[in-house]
């Protein structure tokens, strides 16, 4: 008998509406909070409204991972369809999102839970390569085994316009903040491999847009061990054309055959506010 399989993931982990139809991705909502008020990530709010949220309150917008009850309600659905699970998670190392949806598939055989170690659109690469191997007629095994191999090889820096809502979420000190504020300075961060966690990297002094390109330079500009099939653009709010500028910039540095520019969604905006750049891509060994 044939093996009907389908991706699934946490909604941490960024995609267009456009990929998420093309690969039939299906997509467990995170819960996010405001004004002591759960709602659902994509069905009922969206990142505009946390970025409203962030403009008009003193207050933070907060994410939850989905609970052990919600996602084993979202595996039922599709094992009693006949199909065998693969579900990527937001890092292990930033949420329980992993841990959760572990638990919860512990009552079904044929779900596997991959933690991505990563967040954002690293995962959204992640998912894009694993629903492209299913289109080859790829097994579930084999579509695991390479998923967790690039999981090693996920490349994902972020630049940042504004570290404010960083110090208000308590992931920075009052003197970092204050003195990024001082120097206008745009600090770029990056999720460590091996643990699946967010760490400081390079700063970058001026404006955003005067920072973007160094950015770029610094985290493309090499080239060398990349696999140039797939990069993702993601961002919090920048305009097409900010965002056209980045793209032509990765081109002329690197060839890629698909650059796709992706909104970042409710966990991404919620912890890193207005402006912010993330570029996602994988090494090939």
């Amino acid at each position: 008998m044939e093996e009907k399989i389908i991706i699934t993931c946490d909604s941490s982990i960024d995609l267009s509406p456009e990929l998420v139809k093309e690969y039939n991705i299906k997509i467990l909502p995170v819960n996010v909070r405001m004004d002591d008020k759960e709602y659902l990530d994509i069905e009922e709010i969206t990142p505009d409204d946390i970025l409203a949220y962030h403009d008009n309150s003193e207050d933070l917008a907060t994410t939850a991972a989905p609970s052990i009850q919600q996602a084993f309600r979202f595996f039922t659905r599709f094992v009693h369809m006949g199909y065998t699970v693969i579900h990527f998670a937001l890092s292990s190392g930033l949420s329980s999102a992993y841990s959760n949806a572990i638990a919860a598939a512990e009552s079904f055989q044929k779900v596997t839970v991959i933690d991505s170690k990563t967040a954002s659109v690293a995962g959204g690469l992640l998912v894009i390569v694993a629903a492209e191997m299913l289109q080859e007629g790829k097994s579930s095994k084999e579509i695991i085994q390479e998923s967790r191999s690039i999981v090693e090889r996920l490349q994902e820096p972020f630049l940042l316009d504004d570290i404010q809502i960083l110090y208000k979420g308590g992931r920075i000190s009052a003197l970092s903040s204050f003195i990024g504020g001082l120097l206008k300075v745009k600090p770029s961060l990056y999720v460590q491999n091996s643990d699946g966690t967010l760490h400081g990297g390079k700063q970058y002094k001026g404006k955003f847009e005067n920072a973007a390109p160094k950015f770029i330079h610094d985290s493309v500009g090499a080239g060398g061990n990349m696999n140039k099939k797939h990069l993702m653009i993601g961002h919090t709010g920048l305009s097409d054309a900010f965002l056209e500028d980045c793209k032509n910039q990765i081109q002329q540095l690197t060839n890629f055959e698909q650059i796709h520019i992706i909104r970042a969604g409710s966990t991404i905006t919620s912890h890193l506010g207005r402006n912010a750049l993330i570029l996602a891509w994988y090494t090939k060994t």
